[in-house]
């Protein structure tokens, strides 16, 4: 996921239609893995009885980063194309890291486990 977001501001500033293209389609793939991937990830890790809120919660966070990462981009392409590119690769490698940095302690519990 982070690389294949990291790609869409790329393919965005280009000025040819094949590349556009291919950059709503990654846009696209993006939004469709985050979706059902991280509504699966509620439903597994909350109580059915719990699930309409979490879902809420869950699109009222996506509402708001949305629109704050829709403001900060629009800011910076203002400012230049080669800062939303750095900026964008700079968010998606810093969540690599948070992903990482989460994902270890639960692997090591899960294989201790079983």
């Amino acid at each position: 996921m982070p690389v294949l977001s990291a790609l869409i501001p790329l393919a965005a500033s280009t000025t040819t239609a094949a590349t556009a293209i291919a950059g709503v389609l990654d846009w696209g793939a993006v939004l469709g893995i985050q979706e059902s991937t991280m509504r699966a990830a509620i439903a597994d890790i909350v109580p059915a009885v719990r699930r309409g809120t979490a879902y809420g919660i869950f699109a009222t966070g996506l509402g708001v980063a949305t629109l704050v990462g829709g403001l900060l981009i629009g800011a910076l392409y203002d400012y230049s194309i080669a800062a939303v590119i750095v900026t964008v690769a700079g968010i998606q490698a810093a969540a690599l890291v948070l992903f990482l940095v989460t994902v270890r302690p639960a692997a090591r519990a899960a294989v201790l486990h079983g």
